[in-house]
């Protein structure tokens, strides 16, 4: 079922006239698919099929951290790209060092595991919304506190640290952006040291058995992987299971309230829901690859050393895959979309994700009667990247 635009969009304001969530990205639909930014050197590309060609070309490299810069790292004070910790981040690595670090955390998330987790994640959203009858904050007190307890669990890490993954995920999303800032490393590199800390700290406890920890320790008694490298997956799963699942929880129900779309939620299979509201408002919107030799596309030649920027959510809307792609269509027949990247990176914790979300949704549309928004979302400007940070709606819970 098609929503159109209407104007009770909840994105809609006196002082931003643009209804869409993604007003910052959709310009680029005007600009070539594929083109160079003279003035960041680095390539954009905004066409979902030369971003899915891209995504999977052997000559683009996803470690980026490594072998990239641009002319504001060249200009910069940093010592260098990244933090060694988040060099190691295996979604910034490349086959057959990506394969295998990832091949030790696979069991977490396999379809058994994740079927295992949805009482769980079904409790914890309970928990959350009781004693809840005319409002809430979606981010504040279901998505941040949903998220850090289901991928602290996941770990074995204890539930107090929770919290904390709030305060330390604004500092790795800016550590990853700009690190060419001295102030900006000295944060992340704060947050990912006390991640560290956090991590030494429960394995000198017992670790359950089949956590994320568990497998990083085991491997680490093998020989697989040395000790940094449980710091580094551990941060990364702390990261992304928690910075991605908790925004995109937040984008979802904005994105359902759209132009009075929240009463046709529950009139689409769950799965297919989910799908529409990932592709119409990408959590992750752009990630980033370095080309190890020259790669043709779309007419264009990238050099060997150039950085590439795929912006996963312009992709998403492209009118060329996608008929209407600024409308939310619960029955849309989405081949793929590519929220979750695609090939040998694809997300690791889709399932999860899409767990986590489905669940909200399905909680909050059958047990809350005309949920609306309770005023604009407020969001902020983190060095270039648009964050939902309130989104309060009011309803009836029955």
């Amino acid at each position: 079922m098609k929503v159109s635009q209407a104007a009770g969009c909840p994105y809609r304001d006196d002082d931003r006239p643009a209804a869409d969530p993604c007003a910052d990205y959709l310009p680029l639909r005007g600009e070539e698919p594929v083109r160079w930014d003279e003035d960041l050197e680095v390539w954009i590309v905004s066409g979902f099929r030369e971003t899915t060609a891209l995504l999977r070309h052997p000559a683009l490299s996803a470690a980026w951290p490594q072998r990239g810069t641009t002319t504001l790292h060249r200009a910069g004070e940093g010592e260098g790209r990244a933090a060694e910790v988040v060099r190691r981040w295996f979604m910034f690595n490349d086959d057959p060092e990506h394969a295998a670090a990832r091949r030790i955390v696979v069991p977490l998330f396999t379809a058994d595991r994740l079927a295992a987790m949805r009482p769980v994640v079904e409790e914890l959203v309970d928990e959350l919304l009781a004693g809840r009858t005319d409002g809430l904050e979606v981010m504040a007190d279901l998505a941040v506190p949903l998220s850090s307890r289901v991928i602290c669990r996941i770990l074995g890490l204890p539930e107090e640290v929770a919290p904390r993954l709030h305060e330390w995920a604004p500092d790795i999303a800016a550590l990853l952006i700009a690190d060419y800032l001295p102030e900006v490393r000295t944060r992340g590199l704060r947050a990912l040291q006390e991640i560290a800390d956090v991590v030494d700290e429960t394995l000198r406890s017992e670790v359950r058995e089949g956590t994320g920890l568990w497998l990083l320790w085991n491997a680490h008694r093998e020989g697989a992987i040395e000790a940094a490298d449980i710091w580094a997956t551990a941060s990364l799963l702390i990261y992304a299971g928690f910075e991605t699942t908790s925004t995109f929880i937040g984008k979802a129900v904005r994105a359902a309230l759209h132009a009075d779309a929240w009463a046709l939620l529950q009139s689409g299979e769950p799965a297919s829901v989910v799908d529409e509201l990932l592709r119409f408002d990408t959590s992750v919107q752009q990630v980033a690859r370095v080309a190890t030799a020259p790669v043709e596309v779309s007419g264009h030649l990238i050099q060997e050393g150039d950085l590439v920027l795929l912006m996963l959510g312009v992709a998403n809307r492209d009118p060329a895959v996608f008929a209407d792609p600024d409308l939310l269509d619960y029955g849309r027949e989405i081949r793929r979309h590519l929220a979750f990247g695609f090939g040998a990176h694809y997300c690791l914790g889709a399932g999860l994700a899409r767990l986590e979300s489905e669940i909200v949704l399905e909680r909050l549309g059958s047990g809350w009667a005309g949920l609306v928004p309770d005023g604009q979302p407020v969001t902020r400007q983190h060095f270039g990247i648009t964050v939902l940070e309130r989104l309060a709606v009011r309803g009836t819970a029955s």
